[in-house]
């Protein structure tokens, strides 16, 4: 018999360095890493849902939302060796549960793994909902003197 898992899913204001390494560094974001401080900014001030086993960081979902018409969900983020138990799946549906009142729900399917877990809890392929997802590449600003 497999160790029976206990994971606590919480709301949380934001992630220290340590964990944001681990987690991202964990799961091959890498990108997430090139700026840390930035990362950790930006989950600072997004609506964030963390899983943990026995106080570890196993696992977050991060969103966007103005409570009312829109909510946005960018990262889902589970260290492989949770996401066979389902973490993923149980963040998606416990973060969503919370947005039911918000209108427009839209989630960016990063990898496979993670298109499986929003299509198991309800997501629709954009072409199936007769809308189309547009991103728009980040453009800095460049600083003349």
């Amino acid at each position: 018999m497999g160790e029976e898992l206990l994971i606590t899913y919480s709301f949380e204001n934001g992630l220290n360095i340590h964990e944001i390494k681990a987690l991202y560094g964990g799961t091959k974001m890498t990108e997430y890493l090139k700026n840390i401080a930035e990362t950790a900014e930006g989950l600072a001030n997004s609506t964030l849902m963390t899983a943990r086993d026995d106080g570890k960081l196993v696992g977050v979902i991060r969103g966007l939302s103005d409570m009312h018409t829109v909510l946005f969900i960018d990262d889902v983020v589970v260290l492989p060796e949770y996401q066979e138990d389902g973490v993923d799946v149980e963040l998606l549906k416990q973060f969503t549960a919370y947005f039911r009142q918000v209108a427009r729900v839209i989630a960016y399917g990063r990898d496979d793994r993670t298109v499986a877990a929003l299509k198991q809890v309800g997501f629709e392929d954009s072409d199936t909902a007769n809308q189309e997802c547009l991103v728009r590449p980040q453009q800095i600003l460049e600083i003349k003197y």
